[in-house]
């Protein structure tokens, strides 16, 4: 007797990777709804407005639209790439210290040669790195995956402090010293989000997630926004649907959890319905990093803000460890300055920036007041150094805390980045997009693949390329 189905797919969550995944499989003919907790799409990549003031929440830029870019390719494929209007700032990044500038373009001559002029004596191993990650081929990265970063770097150079820079941009994007990060995540995220990065969508970040709903809808697709699911329904092992926070059952022959790994499977799912082995893996899994970021709104055009169409990375000295041990001690030297404001002058003549760095999850009695206050005024100081006087224009101050990003996506611990990519858990077989669970598939930055909305977007795809074989396989 055949089952009565009220969707052929479900996906929880209306991220990135919720609409990505959801954009295909529409596309494929299959009746697909997304459930998502919050009043609009994107997750981490949204924007709001606050005091008359335009910020992004936490994504700042996309990577990887060059015209045989990996999401370049994505949009693409799902129909979008006319209706997202970006533009390319160039350079994309600007890395400052105590004592060098370093700026970031997308050609490759250019980036290399800022590099050696910063760092004459290692012009060769510079060169010979900096190739390795443009242009070999992906194979050769994957000869890369027991092997952590730290290690890549000591095989080209001997200079503790271009080491310290070239690390200190990864312990950014996802929050590990360069002893514990895979060297095939750093070498990926070199190439697509510093050598092709600096793209920012006309109206925002929040655009990107705007259109992939636009276009999921234009293709009959389905949403349910403001609600929480509270249940993955599954009978025999085998996902049958989900119940919502008003009791409802929706029933599909699908599910794709678009959300955090382990609230799908120990809360929507239930430990009842996973074996020991999947629990154990769950729980031995060691989550990424939060974030920390300080929003300020400004009466006044301090000097020349132009300079913050690029991102700006203050490390405030070059020694690694010194850095990662402030960071562990939520005493950050570390941060990014952007604005929404001068990257898009449409967004408002109010002008905005952001300070952005890394943050650790604590118990709600530490991010009080006091001390949040403290690591965001330590922040807007040293951002004095390219913005003299800062302080003196601030007129409104708002601050995201881990708990914070807990709150707006409910990812364990506030994570940023999914799981953390150490050479052990990036692609561990055991994550993936497809689980244990017959008919229930999982996507984004918990399914294992890097970090990103480049990454993101692909593990969406390769999920619903998986259900969209089965479906058709049935």
């Amino acid at each position: 007797m055949q089952e009565n189905y009220d969707y052929d797919v479900t996906i929880i969550g209306a991220g990135i990777s919720g609409l990505v995944c959801g954009c295909y499989l529409v596309k494929a003919g299959l009746k697909t709804l997304i459930v998502e907790k919050n009043a609009k799409p994107g997750g981490y990549c949204t924007s709001f407005v606050s005091k008359g003031f335009h910020f992004d929440t936490c994504a700042h830029a996309i990577s990887s639209l060059r015209k045989d870019g990996r999401l370049s390719k994505l949009l693409n494929g799902i129909g979008i790439n006319d209706q997202l209007s970006t533009k390319k700032h160039d350079p994309s990044e600007v890395i400052i210290t105590p004592n060098h500038k370093i700026e970031i373009f997308s050609d490759f001559g250019q980036t290399v040669s800022e590099f050696q002029k910063n760092f004459p004596k290692q012009k060769k191993q510079i060169e010979e790195f900096f190739k390795f990650i443009v242009f070999s081929p992906i194979d050769e990265f994957i000869q890369l995956r027991g092997t952590v970063f730290e290690q890549m770097l000591d095989k080209y150079f001997d200079d503790t402090k271009l080491k310290t820079i070239l690390s200190i941009m990864m312990l950014q994007l996802v929050g590990l010293h360069p002893s514990r990060l895979s060297a095939v995540v750093a070498c990926l995220l070199w190439r697509e989000f510093m050598f092709d990065g600096g793209y920012y969508p006309v109206g925002g970040i929040q655009r990107l997630a705007d259109v992939l709903l636009e276009r999921f809808i234009e293709l009959n697709g389905e949403t349910i926004f403001c609600k929480k699911v509270r249940e993955i329904k599954i009978n025999k092992n085998i996902a049958k649907g989900i119940v919502l926070e008003d009791e409802r059952f929706l029933r599909s022959r699908y599910v794709v959890s678009a959300c955090d790994a382990r609230q799908t499977f120990f809360d929507l799912l239930g430990q009842h319905n996973i074996s020991d082995e999947i629990t154990a893996t769950i729980n031995s899994m060691e989550p990424s990093s939060s974030g920390f970021l300080v929003y300020l709104g400004l009466n006044e055009y301090p000097n020349d803000l132009s300079k913050l169409r690029a991102n700006h990375y203050i490390i405030n000295n070059c020694d690694m460890d010194k850095l990662y041990s402030s960071f562990l001690n939520c005493d950050n030297e570390h941060f990014a300055i952007t604005s929404s404001t001068i990257r898009d002058p449409s967004l408002g003549r109010k002008e905005s920036i952001c300070l952005a760095s890394n943050g650790l999850y604590k118990k709600q009695s530490y991010w009080n007041s006091e001390n949040k206050d403290k690591l965001a005024n330590k922040f807007i100081k040293l951002a004095e150094r390219i913005i003299p006087g800062l302080s003196k224009y601030i007129v409104f101050k708002g601050i995201a805390t881990p708990l914070t990003l807990y709150h707006w996506t409910l990812n364990y611990q506030g994570a940023a980045y999914g799981w953390a990519s150490t050479p052990e858990q990036f692609q561990n077989p055991n994550i993936s997009e497809r689980t244990a669970i017959e008919n229930l598939y999982i996507t984004g930055h918990w399914a294992n693949s890097s970090s990103g909305i480049t990454f993101v977007a692909n593990s969406a795809f390769n999920a619903a390329k998986l259900v969209i074989r089965k479906s058709q396989r049935r």
